[in-house]
């Protein structure tokens, strides 16, 4: 997040309309939240704003809900690194599948990760590729995770407390910004459910809902999801006096 700010301070930009999804909902929810005078607007796929609770470690609250269980998994450094690292093509296979691949597609699940010893753990050597996967992307998540390795994206979820630390220390208000919540139906982790709620920490919430869609919302039903945000665009930058000129 303070990478984010620092890099709208070199490039002199006053506010963006930021839009993330997954770890980059959580951070762009962040974002807005404790730098709102530099957040237009902001959008999130997926990804729900949680509650900052200070009475409770988010550990507690991970470790109670076991379709995250493979975030207890990621904890130990090395552990997870050696599993996806090595063979990244089946890793990125396994990971990118969509809700409609259906006969021949394994079914990756996050629960009893830990028991089982491993996120891939009774998965197939040599797994399909989902349509959403192009050859071409397959090819560039390879040759870039060949050279960075998982360690920079697993201290995300061992940063956890620290962060939830951080963020109990300072200020938290309601998130008054235009913003968007966009769910997905068949999402196995993050669940519409939710974000029940929202609203009472962000009064200006708009929603969108794509029943048919997994995970990876932006690769498996783009064009839903861009009529979508092009609409909430629209309709938040106009009010601001704002053109928008989507080029889709």
């Amino acid at each position: 997040m303070l990478d984010l700010v620092t890099f709208l301070d070199k490039m002199a930009i006053a506010q963006v309309t930021v839009v993330g999804h997954d770890w980059g909902g959580a951070l762009v929810w962040n974002l807005a939240q404790f730098h709102p005078e530099r957040v237009r607007a902001v959008a999130s796929l997926n990804t729900p704003l949680f509650p900052v609770d200070p009475n409770t470690n988010p550990m507690e609250k991970i470790m109670a809900i076991p379709i995250f269980d493979y975030q207890i998994y990621f904890q130990k450094p090395g552990v997870a690194e050696a599993e996806l690292e090595k063979n990244l093509e089946r890793t990125f296979k396994l990971m990118f599948i969509s809700s409609s691949d259906k006969d021949g597609f394994p079914k990756l699940t996050t629960t009893g990760v830990c028991q089982r010893g491993g996120l891939f753990v009774g998965s197939p050597d040599d797994p399909p590729r989902s349509s959403m996967l192009s050859v071409s992307a397959l090819q560039y998540y390879t040759e870039q995770y060949s050279k960075s390795g998982f360690r920079g994206p697993l201290n995300w979820y061992r940063n956890v407390e620290r962060n939830w630390r951080w963020m109990i220390s300072r200020p938290r208000a309601k998130i008054m910004m235009p913003a968007l919540m966009v769910t997905a139906g068949k999402d196995p982790v993050l669940l519409p459910v939710f974000a029940t709620g929202m609203e009472n920490l962000v009064p200006n919430l708009s929603r969108g809902h794509i029943e048919e869609c997994g995970h990876w919302t932006q690769m498996e039903r783009p064009a839903e999801l861009n009529k979508i945000l092009i609409s909430w665009l629209k309709e938040t930058h106009q009010k601001a006096s704002i053109s928008v000129h989507p080029k889709l």
